[in-house]
């Protein structure tokens, strides 16, 4: 009697783990449900992503490319400049030493000759002027 008691307790046991599994996956369900609902909407948004990313990467590469012949012309073109820095800088030091020569030879002179064109542009406006005036006292 005794194994036929534990048989039956071990019986009600097995039931009753059962039952609570039974339960277990019961209350488990709806949870189950709601995360296959995520997924399904998480996939969805990686795909949409997806298409997004390969857009922008296709734009980045050809930004890429694009930077890469600005930085080539660029380069290409440094050459140029150098040579026109070049040309200015002999430029600048040619106008320095005619600014030297200018300023110790041609100079005294250049004003010696503009005081004496002021001079005589003076003073020919005054005699000018006498005899304007004379010629107009005479006439009254």
């Amino acid at each position: 009697m005794r194994e036929d008691l534990t048989v039956i307790i071990i019986l009600v046991m097995i039931g009753f783990i059962a039952l609570a599994v039974s339960a277990a996956v019961f209350a488990l369900f709806p949870l189950v449900r709601q995360v296959q609902q995520l997924l399904s909407r998480l996939d969805r948004l990686l795909e949409s992503t997806e298409g997004d990313v390969r857009l922008t990467l296709t734009e980045v590469r050809e930004a890429a490319r694009n930077l890469n012949e600005i930085s080539t012309g660029v380069v290409k073109n440094m050459d140029k400049v150098s040579h026109i820095a070049d040309g200015l800088e002999s430029f600048g030091e040619t106008l320095r030493n005619t600014s030297d020569i200018i300023r110790t030879g041609v100079h005294p002179r250049l004003l010696s000759f503009g005081a004496m064109l002021v001079g005589l542009k003076t003073g020919s406006w005054t005699l000018l002027r006498r005899i304007i005036l004379r010629t107009l006292l005479k006439r009254r």
